[in-house]
């Protein structure tokens, strides 16, 4: 480890020398970068826009480039910034949030890949890209680990974006993930590359990108006995982490993610003028100004031109949009087994193929195209609301393994086709009131009824010197389950079930100002679909109960209820800082969908500068839930279910503590940590997900570096 620190902190230095001879030519280009963009956004670095895109149509939304060095430690947890997730212990582990508004997904957006659902901190939605328009080539190379060549982790993430000219951006993003585990049989391997495009003229704009992402997960099926870690004194022989036997050793899961998104839209409009003050001119049609006059509307009132001393700028006024947006979802899933016989028998509890060894395989594929036509807003000041019609196809083919007549092993395919109707009213500009009304209706000709409508609204109201923002949103859902929790067929899992159609409704509101920040949302969900773990005791020679698995999908007849209620606090003393989040949660229902009744983040930090140049933050965090009955994780199928009634294991109650010392100079990130601090042999309950132990303390590594050439 000592070598590691040195080499780490020896990169740093030539790195450093070598940006500082750029830092003259930088800030010659820091004068004229994007002085006239068509985006506004705020917060980003000097020479570079960032902003995401609506899924369904393409709508440019804000957002900040990822190099606040604040928290920048938190990024490395696949537990989350604020550690709201449960893991099986590994970096890039399949997780689930604590937080059920975190855990919905929409299928009339996402689709029915479920599979990929708890990667989610690896894998990202076409909504949740970075598109960029940089003034010169920018680079970003980050770079996490811990651990030796045995037992840690490293992630690397390169994104480089250019611009070809003021319209037109390019850029690539390549991540690459390995956790090799610190207990037995838990590594994880994920390689990500995407390719991305826009283009952003007056009448024409174009979003496009191309992922593709292989992950593969060791499965070890959770350690054999929790009193490895729970009573270690009870064993004559010192176990390490990676000593403590696990019930599976040769299982694994791989999967393939693969997208193509495209959305462009057409606009047309007019062209309007204005002066160096921002007010709109209007011109005569005099000889001098008859060819910048016409290209305004010929029912525009028009004044005597100004001098040739006045400089006018012209501005396209979009009035309507046609918009086309496609998406094309390739998917795989295998799991795969090469277990003997002896730990398979004692682990798997259904077989339904004549073979040994599990080579289970899911095909996916998923090509949605959608046509919009939009009035947009503020095209006069008579027309404050935007307008949008719209509609959808969507081709789905999943193929399962299945058995012939003869009982001999075949593929069998399921084919679908929706057709999605729908409207979206909107009022996204001014800065005091904004609102965005959505529905949608969708058939595949044989079953009606789905349906979606959401809203959202938010206010901004000055009060005390500065501005209390008040935002609500909701929907109601009415969607039939997941294809794969109707369907699905491999070696040790099986079924095909009729199931009613889910009922969701929620609503929920936010409420900031100044440091504080109150969110809450209820919730309730009729015939709520959920997997369910099954356990059998067997009889075996070792001196513990052992259990073979199996998993099944449940719908529950009635309904169930959900509330939550978030506050973040912050404090800020000089150089003493104090963050928090509090969650609390409750539900109708427990058997069916457990929460923790709170759930903590807290984080003390000094923030002050060496030098006047080095920003530093030195400070600990603390991860905290009550105890609750966690959903377990199934490596049949990938994801969380509800614990077996036969045991039941009740997590939580246990504080993760985090010391950390980040650092911030010029365009280079870079910290030290020291993760889980108040680990201790037979202290605690340190487990997030049942019969998987978190890692024990770990030092940490990190560095993130920006270019600007």
């Amino acid at each position: 480890m000592k070598h590691r620190l040195i080499l780490f902190f020896v990169l740093f230095s030539c790195v450093n020398l070598l940006m500082a001879q750029r830092v003259q030519q930088e800030d010659t280009r820091k004068k004229d970068a994007f002085e006239n963009d068509t985006i506004e956004l705020e917060d980003v670095p000097e020479g570079i826009y960032a902003w995401n895109v609506d899924q369904r149509f393409g709508t440019i939304l804000p957002a900040n480039y990822d190099t606040i060095p604040h928290l920048f430690p938190n990024e490395a947890f696949t537990e989350g910034v604020t550690g709201r997730y449960n893991t099986t212990g590994n970096l890039g582990a399949p997780r689930i949030s604590r937080i059920f508004t975190d855990n919905t997904v929409n299928s009339f957006v996402d689709g029915q890949f479920l599979f990929q659902q708890p990667y989610d901190f690896f894998l990202f939605k076409p909504s949740q890209l970075l598109f960029t328009n940089t003034k010169s080539p920018f680079t970003n190379l980050t770079y996490h680990e811990c651990g030796n060549k045995q037992n840690g982790e490293d992630r690397l993430k390169a994104i480089f974006s250019v611009n070809a000219n003021k319209r037109l951006g390019l850029g690539f993003r390549i991540e690459y993930l390995y956790g090799r585990g610190y207990y037995a049989n838990q590594n994880n391997s994920q390689f990500g590359a995407t390719f991305y495009g826009s283009y952003l003229g007056d009448k024409y704009e174009m979003h496009t990108f191309y992922t593709t992402n292989h992950l593969k997960s060791h499965e070890n099926g959770g350690i054999e006995n929790d009193d490895y870690v729970l009573r270690p004194e009870i064993y004559s022989t010192n176990f390490g982490t990676s000593d403590i036997p696990t019930n599976l050793q040769h299982t694994f899961n791989k999967m393939n993610v693969r997208t193509f998104f495209l959305t462009h839209r057409y606009n047309i409009g007019y062209t309007r003028f204005r002066d160096a003050e921002g007010k709109v001119v209007r011109l005569s049609h005099d000889k001098a100004t008859t060819k910048i006059a016409g290209q305004i509307p010929a029912d525009t009132v028009l004044v005597p031109a100004p001098t040739d001393t006045v400089k006018l700028e012209p501005e396209f006024v979009p009035v309507t949009s046609f918009i086309h947006t496609a998406q094309i979802d390739h998917h795989d899933r295998r799991f795969i087994s090469n277990e003997n016989s002896s730990v398979s028998d004692t682990y798997f509890n259904d077989f339904y193929y004549d073979i040994d060894k599990a080579g289970d395989m899911t095909h996916y594929l998923r090509v949605a195209n959608t046509l919009a036509f939009e009035v947009n807003e503020g095209f006069n000041k008579w027309f404050k609301t935007g307008l949008r019609i719209f509609a959808r196809h969507e081709f789905f083919r999943y193929s399962l393994p299945s058995l012939d007549t003869s009982d001999k092993l075949v593929r069998q395919a399921f084919k679908s086709n929706y057709i999605t109707v729908g409207a979206e009213i909107m009022k996204r500009k001014g800065r005091v009131f904004h609102y965005d009304v959505l529905g949608e209706f969708r058939s595949d000709g044989k079953n009606w009824g789905e349906f979606n409508v959401e809203a959202k609204a938010d206010c901004s109201i000055p009060l005390f010197r500065d501005t209390l923002r008040v935002e609500l949103n909701g929907f109601v859902r009415n969607e039939q389950p997941n294809f794969y929790m109707r369907h699905y067929h491999a070696a040790n899992a099986w079924w095909d079930l009729s199931l009613d159609n889910q009922f969701a409704t929620q609503i929920g509101g936010k409420l900031s100002y100044r440091d504080t920040r109150l969110t809450v949302a209820v919730k309730n969900v009729h015939h709520l679909a959920y997997f369910k773990e099954t356990l059998t005791a067997i009889d075996t020679p070792d001196a513990f109960t052992r259990y073979t698995h199996a998993i099944n999908v449940q719908q529950k007849g009635g309904s169930v209820q959900l509330i939550q209620a978030t506050l973040n606090q912050d404090f800020h003393f000089g150089i003493f800082n104090w963050e928090n989040e509090i969650t609390y949660q409750a539900s109708s229902d427990k058997s069916v969908l457990p929460l923790p009744a709170l759930s903590l983040w807290s984080n003390i930090y000094l923030k002050f500068r060496i030098a006047k140049v080095l920003q530093t933050e030195i400070g600990a965090d603390v991860r905290y839930f009550t105890k609750y009955y966690a959903p377990a994780y199934s490596p049949i199928v990938g994801q969380y279910a509800v614990q077996d009634d036969v045991e039941r294991i009740k997590l939580g109650n246990y504080p993760i503590i985090n010391a950390y010392i980040n650092f911030h100079l010029k365009r280079t990130r870079f910290y030290v940590m020291t993760s889980h601090v108040n680990s201790s042999k037979g202290a605690g309950n340190p487990f997030l997900v049942p019969h998987h132990p978190i890692n024990r303390f770990v030092i940490r590594l990190g560095v993130s570096w920006n270019f600007v050439n």
